[in-house]
């Protein structure tokens, strides 16, 4: 293990940052996540700065599906903004 490997060559910031690491929770996987498919993917052009306009028009849906979408993520995310949302989901790998 290299937490045991830094151990051993006394490199303390190494092995002080893979401590760090493998005491973080482990990210959420799809089937543990609150949010839907459809929420999942809508999330997913969030994350990458797409506008509600872009999103409805890559999904064939209309402008205010997403915005319904994006109101149900941040709420059940408990995020007050579309960055905060897309902070969430990438430190918890749900995109």
């Amino acid at each position: 293990m290299a937490r045991d490997a830094f151990f051993a060559l006394d490199a303390r910031r190494d092995r002080d940052a893979a401590a760090r690491l493998l005491e973080r929770p482990a990210p959420a996987s799809a089937a543990s996540s609150p949010l839907t498919k459809r929420e999942r993917q809508v999330l997913a052009y969030v994350a990458a700065g797409r506008s509600n306009r872009e999103i409805a028009t890559e999904l064939v849906v209309s402008p205010h599906t997403v915005h319904r979408h994006v109101a149900n993520i941040l709420r059940k995310l408990d995020q007050p903004t579309r960055a905060a949302a897309a902070a969430h989901a990438a430190r918890d790998g749900l995109v």
